[in-house]
């Protein structure tokens, strides 16, 4: 028998499974594969946690312990391939995107460099605003 269906799964290894299935996630070298992973697993547990969002009703039907057993285990499985799924996805690394890249902002202000710099179509300075 496996250890999941030797022992009762309890919070404690749902949130230790949620963790190291948010780390492998984390572990994709490319952007868009490390975000769909990571919001499909925070959207798979709470669909079968029963968390929702603030504002919307939630059911508070507790899992019978053979549903959990079995979403533990597909899970589990599911960490396996995500892990592997990583590993090829860093072998492979390609360039990384605009919105990864760190930009450092320098001067502004409250409106944005534009607005200091007469931007929007505003003249810098007010004697060429009579052309």
């Amino acid at each position: 028998m496996s250890t999941a269906q030797s022992t009762q799964i309890n919070r404690h290894h749902l949130l230790a499974l949620f963790r190291a299935l948010q780390r492998s996630a984390t572990r994709f070298s490319s952007y868009n594969f490390r975000h769909y992973f990571l919001r499909r697993n925070r959207v798979a547990f709470r669909e079968f946690l029963g968390i929702h969002p603030v504002g919307t009703p939630t059911h508070g039907q507790a899992a019978d312990q053979a549903s959990v057993n079995s979403f533990y285990s597909h899970q589990r499985d599911q960490l396996g391939v995500i892990s592997r799924a990583a590993t090829v996805n860093r072998m492979f690394e390609g360039e990384r995107l605009v919105v990864e890249r760190p930009r450092i902002i320098t001067g502004g202000g409250g409106a944005g460099m534009e607005a200091s710099a007469g931007g929007a179509g505003q003249p810098v300075n007010p004697k060429d605003s009579d052309n």
